[in-house]
């Protein structure tokens, strides 16, 4: 436990004042103060307490030896278990700027503008639920020098003809990137720590363990080389950008494509040092499900994971459906066929929106954006296939490697994958060809003057259904992928619908009423697809429960 020199109590780093701080005598001392019996600069290890999850596995950090009895990865409030460990100090620190109070206020800022949200998740954001914690970091300096050549050229008119001039543009780049910083642990999740990006590393110091008193840390899991051809890329695209919008060559146009011009740009690592950057941390926990509110600690930048409460949504819904109800009224006549055009169209609208919620949940659910959790779930495999007998990664021993389940499933999605991209397009296909239809309606009509408006409202239904087959298959493979544990996908509620009012055109019923009674069958079936979509909204909102293998570090000097 990191303690005060004067009294012995225990102190914190204050963000406010950027002094280390003892509650109990107020002495205040600069964080670089040798007077801290374990804070010797000399040290290339530092002793820290480190708390596991029973429940997930996830770990963090602390220079405190009180217990922690919150998971700020799966919201456990259970006691975690504490062990004493060294580990390897980072070269690097961005101390904690914004002060809890700080972090709350931005977080609320970003609240007012989610009205959906549940009632127990704003409660939980009042509450004292953030926790500070550095995070990890991978910072990487880059270099580009050398004779850049780009091939483009530049047109002018003269009289009757359009003359174009080719150039060979040369120049010599003598670049520097410096500070560009990647995330060095896997339970941080890739599009948070790109959302409350960037930090100002203006502001980064040298590492001592005093920077931590008071805070938790989390523990480098991910190795520099993960993120290392992201950075280098990065560098590419910047410079790239420099030479097309801001350099003496942005007159021209580029002949060659972009990819090769980054190729010729020749970009040099020359430093990797890891780091700690300052992250306020909230968990927000629901069943198997987790949702995530994190705020720059240096810069007040918000990234949340905001569910969205379903009660909330249908009453808003209905009421602007009221709404748009009395003024269609005013202006508008609601024939039974121009009702149940309208309900096909919603209909079609919402499956295609579904489909492509489901595509987005089961890319976050494999991590497919998350290269720092891709590397560790290889790793798992390397050790997998090395810990049997004869596996090697050479090409040597690998006949012995045993597929696992995970592995199969992935193999299996992969093709699914493929097989769903051409039932998309498919779809694609038809509803352009709808929207065609409605667009030279008046064609349409004119070369079927003979057919009353209850067949080609007939006809509508057709081609809509026939699209939501083809989205209600491809969301089902979708679905029957998910770890979410659904059976079924809400578009079949939404074939369904529009097959009734298919139907119901087609025999042409005399009676009005029942016109509005099938259409309200078949809106009742769209309301319960759009209610399914907006809970598996929150499936995209809430991630999964982590569970973590025990973490052995990524620093490789360690």
């Amino acid at each position: 436990m990191t303690q005060c020199p004067n009294c012995g109590g225990g102190v914190r780093f204050d963000a406010a004042t950027q002094f280390v701080v003892c509650d109990y005598c107020s002495s205040q001392f600069d964080p670089y103060d040798q007077n801290f019996g374990n804070m010797a600069e000399a040290q290339e290890d530092m002793e820290i307490t480190v708390f596991t999850c029973r429940n997930c596995g996830g770990e963090i950090a602390s220079t405190q030896d009180t217990a922690a009895a919150f998971c700020s990865y799966c919201g456990s409030s259970t006691i975690l278990e504490g062990r004493l460990s060294k580990e390897k100090k980072p070269e690097m620190i961005i101390p904690f700027k914004l002060t809890k109070e700080g972090c709350k206020d931005a977080f609320s800022s970003r609240l007012k503008r989610a009205i959906f949200a549940p009632t127990s998740y704003k409660k939980t954001a009042k509450a004292d639920g953030f926790r500070g914690i550095y995070m990890p970091y991978w910072v990487y300096d880059m270099t580009q020098k050398g004779r850049m050549l780009v091939k483009s050229s530049s047109s002018h008119r003269s009289g009757d003809y359009i003359i174009t001039d080719h150039y060979d543009l040369t120049g010599y780049i003598d670049n520097e990137y410096a500070g560009v910083s990647y995330d060095a642990s896997s339970s941080f999740a890739d599009d948070i720590s790109e959302q409350i990006a960037p930090f100002n590393v203006k502001d980064i110091k040298y590492f001592t363990p005093s920077f931590l008193a008071g805070f938790y840390a989390d523990i480098a899991d991910v190795g520099p080389e993960v993120y290392k051809d992201t950075a280098v890329d990065l560098a590419k695209e910047s410079t790239y950008n420099y030479l097309r919008k801001s350099s003496p060559m942005a007159g021209n146009s580029f002949e060659d494509s972009k990819d090769t011009v980054k190729k010729r740009i020749k970009t040099d690592v020359n430093a990797k040092h890891s780091a700690m950057f300052p992250v306020w941390f909230m968990s927000y926990r629901t069943k198997d499900r987790v949702a995530y509110a994190t705020v720059n600690g240096q810069t007040g930048r918000v990234s949340a994971d905001i569910p969205v409460s379903v009660p909330k949504y249908f009453a808003f819904s209905l009421a602007l459906a009221a709404v748009l109800f009395g003024i269609f009224q005013l202006f508008l006549t609601l024939t039974p066929d121009f009702l149940m055009v309208s309900i096909a169209i919603v209909a079609l609208v919402g499956a295609f929106m579904y489909n492509s919620e489901m595509k987005k949940i089961l890319a976050k659910e494999n991590y497919e954006d998350d290269l720092g959790m891709q590397d560790l779930f290889e790793r798992r495999k390397k050790a997998r296939v090395e810990a049997q007998d004869g596996a090697s990664f050479d090409g040597v021993g690998s006949e012995t490697y045993v597929l696992t389940q995970n592995d199969i499933k992935k193999n299996e999605q992969k093709a699914k994958k493929k097989e769903g991209k051409v039932i998309e397009t498919l779809g694609g296909i038809a509803m352009v060809v709808f929207i065609m239809l409605f667009t030279f309606a008046d064609d349409v009509f004119s070369v079927f003057s003979g057919i009353n408006a209850d067949k080609i409202c007939g006809f509508v239904g057709l081609i809509t259904f026939v699209i939501s087959i083809f989205l209600t298959v491809s969301s089902q493979k979708k679905v029957s992928q998910m770890k979410a544990g659904k059976k079924l996908t809400g578009t079949l509620w939404t074939a369904i619908a529009l097959f009734i009012i298919t139907v119901v055109s087609f025999l042409d019923p005399p009676e009005d009423y029942i016109y509005y009674v099938c259409s309200m069958v078949a809106m009742a079936g769209v309301v319960v697809s759009i209610i399914d979509m907006m809970s598996s909204y929150n499936y995209i909102a809430m991630r999964p429960l982590p569970q973590f293998d025990t973490h052995t570090g990524g620093d490789d000097r360690a």
